[in-house]
Formats: C-alpha cells, sequence, structure tokens
C-alpha cells in the first residue's frame, strides 16, 4: 500500500511540473494581478474558519 501512495505521488509530482515548465512567458509590461480579487479574501476566511474550528474543538 505505501509503495502504491509513494508512485501516486511521484506522477502526480512529475505531471506538475511538466505542467508548470511548459507555461509561457509573459511580457515585461504585463501587470501582475491576480484574476480573481477576491481570491486573498477568501483564503483568509477559509483560514479563520478553520481556526475558529480548532480553536473551539478543545
Amino acid at each position: 500500500m505505501q509503495l502504491k501512495k509513494t508512485m501516486f505521488v511521484l506522477i502526480a509530482l512529475l505531471a506538475f511540473v511538466s505542467y508548470a515548465n511548459a507555461q509561457p512567458g509573459f511580457d515585461p509590461d504585463v501587470e501582475d494581478v491576480a484574476p480573481i480579487p477576491g481570491l486573498l479574501l477568501a483564503a483568509i476566511i477559509g483560514l479563520v474558519i478553520g481556526a475558529r474550528k480548532i480553536y473551539h474543538k478543545k
């Protein structure tokens, strides 16, 4: 079972690296702005909800 998990992780990492290297470059004049402005807000809300659940579990 451990071998299957290890093989899955290795294949997933290999696929991710291949996908990441295949991305095109950007021109220097392109702004580095997130396509979804609320993405940071959603991540913060998720962290707060998770921290609250852990804190109230004790």
